[in-house]
Order: structure tokens, then C-alpha cells, then sequence
């Protein structure tokens, strides 16, 4: 624990550049000569006292000779305390010791001292201190480097040169220049800058940041920017961030740890490229600067020479043929797509969505073309592929191309859109004019409008949920028949989230047309020693009877966060319940549970 100070996330990340120490352990930096028998000589340079990782007293060497530091030790203003010093520090080094963590720790608070003292407790000859009465918004440091007094720095520069405030280098004219969201295997997720002015520019410092500013990288001290270069720095390691499907890349200045300055350079998208995104120097854009494109190929830490048209980005005529929302324990969610042109259209790199915009699965590079006339469906629910997303009881599937960056409806058109209001009890397709109901599903294959209706326990949905057993004293389920016959219902599995939980509906168990029926699940005079109950937090999903929960995909669920409430009535159970008959949306409403099954 830091004692005697008071943390925040005024510097996040900051801490953790790309010179650092390890807890307890010591940096040295600079070339070893002979080392002395003396840390007389050696300069308290740089001290952080409000860390958000550890705090740390930095030591300079400013002699021409290494230094010895094993035998001498690290206080603050507590006599009692004494950090013990390792390793060597070569002439005009730097050493780093993390003094909250380890052998002989403390906190450094406010007000309170760094002392260096040449023995190993500190009544020991005092070679160095420094005092402060509050926590630098920065660091504490010797100012010029190594030799002035202390005072607050312009930015922490552990392990480097100390940097006084309002001299850190200005970035402008620095750009992000290309984006990698998705991981490669070599560089993980990594951002490329670019100095497309005629002067070197050093970017020391500078900060990188997602969409959370509490997601910081830090570019490395002494970086200089040649005219015309290029740099790539992997943000995703150790310490660092991943960048999503839906997210953004910032610049900030050097130093500006509070973003009061605004950011130097942005770029945001809302799907993963198929490769990376870049900036064409080819196509500018109204302020000058490369247009920013999806790639064919990545060029990590150099020009972006790789914007080859892709034929994927011609979908026209492809449409958005059928949709299954919800019972489909073979296929999931899916989309599938028709090419109503007389050409095959390349649907590789494709984007499928629902209607929320940060939701694009997109098609892999290997999906076969779309020959004249074909038919293609597509699983969208399957939590192991990157942009997954289920369909819901009002929704929409939405197509786009390839090349798409942003699918905000006032950025990006779709090629093809589908909307509906509940689910289908079969599936919903297009008959030419209308998005309807079909009679089955026909997942891949021309839609079916004409054969009767085969109803089987695909057609029973779940109803309604009390989770918080106020109405009855009983957490319970309700399913509902949504077809016009009787189905056997026996042994279909209820589980909550947790895939250890599973009743199976009795033998025997039937539930007539439009009827609804109710589970207990957490009574032990009905469901014995399979009973469970629902969380504030939970979910309830139902399986095919002979399904193996938590791998099989279900015919029905529903999730929530906080058990149903009305605000305007606090206290009165509520149930999360479906409208439109079953195939709706799901609400907050009165208890209306039905008999048992």
C-alpha cells in the first residue's frame, strides 16, 4: 500500500514507458567504466510521489565514472525507513528505484523528502536530498538536469533528462498515418505516425490514446521525427491497450497529460479493416492530409503505398434475402444475402450489421464469391468471431461494402437493408416486395413462402421472467407456444449464466397452441436438486431437450443487469416480460405468471 499520499488518474500510463524499473528492482542507463567505492558524488534528480503505479526517486550520475550503489540506501523523511540500493550506475547515467514496492518500501507523500545516504541505514553520511511540500503535477526534479534545484517538471521523464515545464517539444504538423485494429502477428495492434513537414520534430512524449483517455501510451524519450518519416509503436503490449472494432486513435502534445490542448490528430472507425487503415497521400482530403482508406496490405512503419480497389467493394444487386432472429439451434442468428445482378459480386471483406453501429461482423477473406443468382447465409451470433452480434425482436440487417470505414446512417449507406418489428416465428424473408414471415426457414437456400407450416419446439419462446421472487416467493420462467398446435415440450433445458444449471422439463410435459406455462426454477419441491436461481445480473436460456449447455446454441434467451424495476414504483415486483405476443421486445411489467408446466 502507498501510504502518505493520494492517488488518481491524472497520469495514467505514464508510469509505464518505455525505460522503466521493474518493482524493487533498479534501471541503469548509460555505458559501465570502473566502477567507484562511493556513492558520494551521485545526484537525487527526479522524484514521483503521487504515482499511479509506484512511486520512485530517480538517481543521476553526472561524474565520469560508474558507480557502485550496492550498500547505500533510499529514506523519505522517516528515519526508520531505508531502501537498499543495487547494482552500478555508469557515468552520466540514470538509475530507477521503485521505493513503494519491495525490500524495505515506503510511500513518498506531501509533504515529505527523498534522502540518499551513503551506508545502509540513515544515520549513515547524507550524500543527497530534496523536500517538497505538495505532489508535483508532474515530477519533482532538478532543473536544469542533474545540477539545478528542484522544482516541478514539464513532464515525468523517468530514466531520461529532466524537461522543464513548457519546454517539451510542440508535435503539430505530426499525423496518425496508419491504423492497426485488429492484431497482427507480428505487432499486435500498433498506430504509425508520419511527419509530412520539411523539418525533423521531436515527439518525445508525445501521447497516444483509444477512445478512453485512460488508455495511454507514451511515445519513448529522445524520439525524433525525421521530415518525411515514419514511426509504428505496437499499443497493445505490456501495460498498453487493444484498439476495438468501433474505436478511435488520438494524438495529444508532449507532456499534455490533462488533454486540455486538444487533440494533435484523430482517426475513428466502426469496423475492423480487413487489413489496416491508412491515410492516401494520393487523395487528399479538404485539409490537405491523405484520405483516410482501408488498405489491401499493411506497411508497418513506412509509406502507405498499398490502396488497391478491391472488387468487393461492387455489391450491387446483392441483397439481404432472409434473417433468423431467434430458434435456429443449428445456424444461430444468421443473414443471408442473394445476388439479384447477372454478374458474380466479390462478397469477401463484406460488412453485415444489425442496427447499432458498433456492431459489423465481417465477411472472412476466403468467403467464396457470389455467383449470379446465388445464395449465401451467414451465422452472426458466434461469440468467437471478432464483431459478433444477435439479432433482436426489432431490428435490422444491414449490407455494406467492403471499403466502408464509418456505418453511421449519416456517413454510410448500405447496399441493402432489412428492418422488422418482432421476431418471425420461422424466419423473415423477402418475397420480392415485402420483408414477411416465411413458413421455414431455408438457411442458404431460396426462401419459402408456400409450404404449410411445420411448428416443433422452435416455436415455443420464453415469455417472461421474475428474478427477484417477490411475486410468488419463487424465481420462475414462462414459456409460450407461439404456433397454432400443441407441442411437446419434454425435456427442453432451462440454465441460467451459469452452464452447471440445467432443468429439464418432465416427461410427458405438452403446452397447447398460443398457451403459456411456468417453471420455478429455484423450487426444490419442483426442479430438486437441478434448482437455481436468477441474479440481479443473469440470464435465462432455452435448449433443445438432449442439448449440452454452454456448447449448443440455444432456441431462446434473454439477458439483463439489474432485476426488472419501475422507477416510479420502487418496491412493486416487476418481471421482464415479451410483447407482441411472444415474438416482441422485451418490457418491464406486472407479474402475469401463468400456471405451472
Amino acid at each position: 500500500m502507498l501510504h502518505k499520499r493520494t492517488q488518481g488518474l491524472r497520469r495514467a500510463g505514464l508510469a509505464a514507458l518505455a525505460m522503466g524499473s521493474v518493482a524493487g528492482c533498479m534501471l541503469a542507463v548509460g555505458l559501465a567504466t570502473p566502477a567507484s567505492a562511493s556513492v558520494a558524488g551521485l545526484k537525487i534528480n527526479e522524484v514521483e510521489s503521487n504515482g499511479d503505479t509506484t512511486d520512485w526517486i530517480e538517481l543521476y550520475n553526472p561524474t565520469g565514472s560508474a558507480i557502485n550503489m550496492a550498500g547505500s540506501i533510499l529514506a523519505d523523511n522517516d528515519n526508520s525507513h531505508a531502501f537498499p540500493l543495487s547494482g552500478t550506475i555508469a557515468a552520466g547515467g540514470y538509475a530507477v528505484f521503485d521505493v513503494s514496492v519491495g525490500t524495505g518500501n515506503f510511500g513518498l507523500g506531501a509533504p515529505d523528502s527523498a534522502r540518499l545516504f551513503d551506508g545502509a541505514s540513515t544515520a549513515a553520511t547524507l550524500v543527497d536530498s530534496t523536500s517538497w511540500t505538495t505532489h508535483a503535477g508532474t515530477t519533482w526534479g532538478r532543473l536544469p538536469n542533474g545540477s539545478g534545484s528542484f522544482g516541478v517538471t514539464g513532464a515525468s521523464t523517468r530514466g531520461a533528462a529532466n524537461v522543464p515545464p513548457g519546454l517539451i517539444g510542440d508535435i503539430t504538423g505530426v499525423v496518425i498515418n496508419e491504423v492497426e485494429t485488429d492484431a497482427d502477428a507480428v505487432h499486435g495492434d500498433w498506430v504509425e505516425l508520419y511527419n509530412p513537414t520539411g523539418s525533423a520534430i521531436d515527439i518525445s512524449k508525445a501521447i497516444i490514446t483509444d477512445s478512453d483517455t485512460g488508455h495511454v501510451f507514451t511515445v519513448p524519450a529522445s524520439t525524433t521525427l525525421l521530415a518525411g518519416g515514419y514511426v509504428a509503436y505496437q499499443v497493445d503490449g505490456v501495460g498498453g491497450f487493444g484498439l476495438g472494432s468501433a474505436d478511435e486513435v488520438n494524438l495529444f502534445q508532449p507532456g499534455d497529460i490533462t488533454f486540455s490542448q486538444g487533440a494533435v490528430d484523430s482517426f475513428s472507425w466502426g469496423v475492423h479493416p480487413v487489413e489496416t487503415y491508412g491515410r492516401d497521400w494520393t487523395d487528399l482530403d479538404i485539409n490537405g492530409l491523405g484520405t483516410w482508406k482501408p488498405t489491401s496490405d499493411d506497411t508497418y512503419g513506412a509509406e502507405n503505398d498499398q490502396f488497391t480497389p478491391g472488387a468487393g467493394s461492387n455489391l450491387t444487386g446483392v441483397i439481404v434475402n432472409e434473417v433468423k432472429t431467434t430458434g435456429d439451434d443449428v445456424n444461430g442468428d444468421w443473414i443471408e444475402l442473394r445476388n439479384t445482378s447477372g454478374s458474380s459480386r466479390t462478397i469477401a471483406g463484406a460488412i453485415l450489421a444489425d442496427d447499432n453501429d458498433a456492431h459489423a461482423l465481417r465477411l472472412p477473406s476466403g468467403t467464396p464469391a457470389l455467383a449470379a443468382g446465388a445464395i449465401a447465409a451467414f451465422r452472426v451470433d458466434d461469440t468467437t468471431v471478432p464483431g459478433n452480434f444477435g439479432l433482436g425482436d426489432a431490428d435490422s440487417a444491414r449490407l455494406f461494402t467492403s471499403d466502408t470505414i464509418d456505418l453511421d446512417p449519416l456517413v454510410s449507406t448500405p447496399v441493402s437493408a432489412r428492418t422488422w418489428t418482432q421476431h418471425g416465428r420461422t424466419s423473415l424473408g423477402w418475397n420480392g416486395s415485402s420483408f414477411i414471415e416465411t413458413r421455414l426457414p431455408t438457411f442458404g437456400t431460396a426462401n419459402d413462402f408456400s409450404s404449410a407450416f411445420a411448428p416443433d419446439v422452435s416455436w415455443v419462446v420464453l415469455n417472461e421472467v421474475d428474478s427477484s421472487v417477490a411475486s410468488s416467493g419463487q424465481d420462475f420462467v414462462e414459456l409460450k407456444n407461439t404456433s397454432g398446435v400443441t407441442i411437446d415440450i419434454s425435456g427442453l433445458i432451462l440454465s441460467d449464466s451459469d452452464n452447471a444449471h440445467a432443468y429439464a422439463i418432465p416427461a410427458s410435459t405438452t403446452l397447447a397452441a398460443g398457451a403459456e406455462c411456468t417453471v420455478e426454477v429455484d423450487n426444490a419441491a419442483v426442479t430438486g436438486v437441478n434448482r437455481f436461481g436468477l441474479g440481479s445480473e443473469d440470464s435465462i436460456r432455452l435448449y433443445r431437450a438432449g442439448a449440452t449447455v454452454g456448447t449448443s446454441i440455444p432456441l431462446d434467451h434473454h439477458e439483463w443487469t439489474a432485476h426488472a424495476a419501475d422507477p416510479l414504483a420502487p418496491g412493486v415486483d416487476k418481471t421482464y416480460t415479451r410483447t407482441s405476443g411472444g415474438l416482441g421486445e422485451w418490457a418491464v411489467a406486472n407479474p402475469s405468471k401463468a400456471s405451472a408446466c
